[in-house]
């Protein structure tokens, strides 16, 4: 520093004579940062070369008195600079060197180098590489709310105006950048109010993008902004890559609030379809309506009358609850080939979801799923593979109230069943019910001593059900509402259990449940009903099938049924010293129950005939009650029988040479044996006799489930049981029957390569398993060096074959029958196919992923393949989709950002294109 600033001149220290005013000035010249500066004077300590002035610098702060201006700045001005700084006290400017910060009130700049002029009250920020080009440390300006960052920047902290260039803030989910920036701050009254900044840009572009330049925007000529209010546009034309496009925008509104804010939905797509013609998807208006609920109002159209609508809103209170309503409609139209006309095609959706906190109410509950689509709702409006894939549909929602101080418990509840192949629909509404816990109603409260009557238990419920089977295509029709059936189910039952003899549990019970219902069905044979067919081969005369109807009146299903049952457990254990086999041990739980239940056939029975003639007449036998909104309430004969069953458990002690200790696997999760005996029945007494199982084999890699079945009795050629038992024909007890078994393996490659090689595969540091993410916020097209040297080391290592496939799985099922039919074995193979899919990294931005390759080995044909590629572009994604077995197909590339998702391009074939064609059903 020369030499002429080592001390502070005279004629810069105040005056004294005015006293009305005071401001403390430090003298310690041994401070550095924090110094009081006076826009009436310039003035500034500095610290002298000389070490003995330094040393013997020990003045005390000095009260000095003076006037200010009321031209003054209204706060003091702190600086600092990392490198260096000097003072000019002839233009009293200080210049600031590497890393300068200046704090002024609320006003914080930052740069690589700084001037702070107190003549006229201005700050130049400076935007300058370092000696090794390293523009990391980007300057920034920042007024408390807001924060950019700029090249030049000459502020003025009076009059809180500044011009900046190449300006860049991000306001919400977007990136406003200006060559030329003006920067006017929002003065404040005198209540403490303080008016909105306002920013006016010259030559701007505003976007989502991160990258300096950005890789797309939209550029205008001029563009005013009010922080996290909404920033508009003159005359705008899209930018990409900095090449403009044809694409103009007369003006342009956009909304940078905080938070959400009603607006247009851009279309998520313009599409051309050869059955719909030109389209807009998804386009619409969206509305948050408070802190609790938004809306949201999205359409489509098509130049050729098809259009369809959806309404969406969702809703969310803390500790309380949360959930959605989504509306759906849609109307295809499409020509019709038989007469040249137009074929209307209306499809509806509703789907409700609504989820409540467990803490909102001790004993209150309401939530659920509702999801209801008719004619194929979802193929025809969405265009992905999932949604042609998906056949079933269902919903539950549910009230439940439980009673405080009593065993019961209230609910009801909305029930829906649907499948799109088929059309059926199966809908309850309301199912409610009345159940009881099981109480002891005989057991002492205080009392000690237990006794038999202590674990008698009573339980009951009751439920009301209304029912109705139709299709999604008659769903919203008169018929439909006809057809409701209304029952009443309760069911009652009266259990105990003991000990006998020590080691045995014996569990009597008894139990009665009664249905009532309002409507019964009914078959009716019509003679009238004569079909005549031309044929020379058989009779031509003949009649239709009875028709079905529901008689209404009250009508009432009763059962009865008693039993008690008898179980223990028995274990089996064989230990071994020494070997690889140290110990097998076999749990046996056999259990055995008497069981009888009154007949009850004959009075739920009716008869139809099903021709005039006797000789062609066979009568049909059904219940009254097919189709109850319980299912097909059926009466049974007389039964009273012995059941018994046998389950066993499996285990084995090993010796672990690797771990030198002693450990326990199951050879065998479960093994039931079952059967039964009929006192009642006059021949073919003894039931098969079904032995089930199950084990997991490959380190739990693969599940073995079989059964097996063997019978008492013989069986003729037609596969027909007969009353011979077969000790009398073959001297034996039983005769094998069938026999079927069940694989199923799940696996990823990565395991695969851990069981190969013993140890766990640690993730790679490499460019391939690097998140996405991890883009810099804002970046250059110029090379940091300085970051270079640190990044020689982490070079992304080469990724082998085995680590591109990962995260790939693969599943293979096998299903098998071994059968005997007339004295021959068969063996078949009912299903055998295998699953691969994953997702390949092929590189940093580009992956493939595979949905589904599944390989049918009996019909010998793929299952539904599904492939895409997607590619990283920064701020844009792109991707293609392809599913070959119903030529679905897209091509998409848009940018990733919600807020200008309408900058895009979408191309392929949808669902509803295979739906019109009939390629796909």
């Amino acid at each position: 520093m020369p030499s002429s600033f080592s001390q502070v001149p005279i004629e810069y220290i105040p005056n004294k004579s005015n006293i009305s005013d005071t401001i403390i000035v430090p003298i310690d010249s041994l401070k550095a940062f924090g110094k009081k500066t006076s826009s009436e004077k310039f003035y500034k300590e500095i610290k002298s070369r000389d070490s003995a002035y330094a040393a013997t610098d020990t003045l005390p702060e000095i009260l000095i008195n003076y006037k200010l201006s009321k031209d003054a700045i209204e706060a003091e001005v702190k600086y600092d600079a990392r490198d260096s700084s000097w003072v000019d006290l002839t233009n009293e400017k200080i210049h600031l060197y590497g890393g300068a910060v200046v704090d002024y009130q609320k006003i914080k700049v930052t740069a690589n180098y700084m001037i702070i002029d107190f003549a006229n009250n201005i700050i130049e920020g400076y935007f300058k590489k370092d000696s090794i080009n390293n523009d990391k440390d980007k300057p920034t300006f920042s007024d408390g709310e807001n924060t950019f960052t700029y090249k030049e920047i000459r502020y003025n902290f009076k009059s809180k105006k500044g011009l900046v260039d190449h300006a860049i803030t991000k306001q919400g989910e977007f990136n406003l950048v200006g060559s030329r920036t003006k920067y006017i701050s929002g003065q404040t009254d005198s209540l403490g109010v303080k008016e909105d900044d306002e920013i006016y840009n010259k030559n701007a572009i505003i976007t989502t993008c991160t990258h300096d330049p950005p890789h797309y925007g939209i550029r205008a000529d001029k563009l005013k902004f009010v922080p996290n209010k909404l920033a508009v546009l003159s005359v705008a034309q899209v930018e990409i890559a900095r090449v403009p496009t044809p694409i103009f925008l007369p003006f342009g509104f956009f909304p940078l609030a905080k938070g959400k804010s009603s607006g247009l939905i851009f279309p998520s797509s313009y599409e051309y379809n050869e059955q719909l013609g030109l389209g807009f998807r998804e386009v619409g208006y969206y509305w948050p309506v408070n802190d609790y609920v938004d809306l949201r109002v999205t359409g489509d159209i098509y130049t050729r009358g098809s259009h369809g609508i959806r309404i969406n809103t969702n809703y969310k209170k803390r500790y309380g609850y949360t959930g959605g309503v989504l509306l759906g409609y849609s109307n295809n139209i499409r020509d019709n080939d038989v007469d040249g006309g137009k074929l209307s095609q209306k499809s509806f959706s509703i789907n409700i979801r609504h989820n409540q906190d467990g803490k909102a109410h001790p004993y209150r509950h309401l939530g659920g799923s509702v999801n209801i689509q008719t004619n194929r709702y979802e193929q025809r409006v969405y265009e992905n593979p999932q949604a042609a894939l998906q056949s079933q549909y269902s919903s539950n929602f549910t009230f439940s109230h439980d009673m405080p101080g009593t065993p019961f418990r209230f609910s009801a509840e909305f029930r829906h069943s649907q499948n799109t192949q088929t059309r059926v629909m199966d809908i309850t509404l309301p199912n409610m019910s009345l159940r009881m816990n099981t109480i002891f109603p005989f057991k002492k409260k205080n009392s000690t001593k237990e006794v038999w009557t202590d674990n008698i238990a009573v339980s009951y419920s009751s439920e009301f059900r209304n029912f109705v089977k139709t299709t999604d295509t008659t769903l919203f029709t008169q018929q439909t509402l006809k057809n409701i059936q209304t029952g009443l189910q309760q069911k009652a039952s009266v259990s105990t259990n003991f000990r006998l003899l020590k080691y045995f549990n014996v569990s009597p019970n008894i139990n009665y449940d009664e249905t009532w219902l309002l409507k019964k069905y009914h078959l009716t044979f019509n003679p009238d009903s004569v079909i005549i067919k031309d044929s020379i081969t058989f009779d031509t005369l003949g009649f239709k099938p009875p028709t079905e109807s529901f008689e209404s009146g009250f009508n009432a299903f009763r059962n009865f049924n008693a039993g008690v049952s008898v179980n223990t457990q028995i274990f089996g254990t064989k230990k071994w010293t020494k070997g690889l086999i140290r110990g097998i041990r076999h749990t046996m739980k056999p259990n055995v129950s008497f069981y009888y239940k009154p007949e009850n056939k004959d009075r739920y029975e009716a008869i139809v005939d099903t021709d005039t003639r006797d000789d062609f007449n066979n009568q049909r036998t059904y219940s009254i009650f097919t189709n109850s909104p319980f299912g097909t309430l059926q009466g049974s004969e007389e039964q009273m029988g012995i059941s018994y069953g046998f389950t066993n458990i499996f285990e084995a002690k090993y010796w672990s040479k690797k771990d030198t200790t002693e450990k326990n696997v199951k050879l065998f999760n479960n093994i039931n044996v079952n059967g039964s005996y009929n006192f009642i029945a006059d021949s073919i007494k003894w039931s098969n006799i079904s032995i089930t199982g199950n084990t997991v084999v490959l380190k739990g890699l693969t599940n073995f489930f079989f059964s097996a079945a063997y019978s008492p009795y013989v069986y003729d050629a037609k596969g027909r049981i007969t009353k011979t038992s077969v000790w009398d024909k073959k001297k034996r007890p039983l005769e094998f029957r069938n026999f079927s078994g069940q694989f199923s393996t799940g696996i990823s490659f990565g395991r695969i390569r851990e069981m190969l090689t013993g140890k766990k595969q640690q993730p790679q540091n490499n460019a391939f398993n690097q998140a996405k993410s991890s883009e810099p916020g804002l970046q250059t097209t110029e090379n940091n060096a300085a970051d270079a040297e640190n990044e020689e080391d982490k070079k992304p290592k080469e990724t082998s074959l085995a680590e591109w496939f990962e995260n790939f799985n693969i599943s293979h099922a096998l299903n098998f029958e071994y059968r005997k039919v007339s004295d021959r074995d068969t063996f078949l193979i009912s299903s055998h196919s295998v699953n691969i899919s994953g997702s390949v990294p092929l590189t940093k931005n580009w992956s493939m992923n595979i949905g589904n390759i599944a390989y049918d080995f009996k019909n010998k044909s793929f299952v539904y393949p599904y492939f895409s590629f997607a590619r990283d572009l920064h701020c844009w994604q792109m991707n293609f989709t392809w599913a070959p077995s119903n030529g679905v197909y897209s091509f998409f590339i848009g940018v990733k950002s919600s807020a200008l998702s309408f900058l895009k391009y979408d191309y392929g074939q949808r669902n509803a294109n295979t739906l019109f064609t009939g390629q796909r059903r």
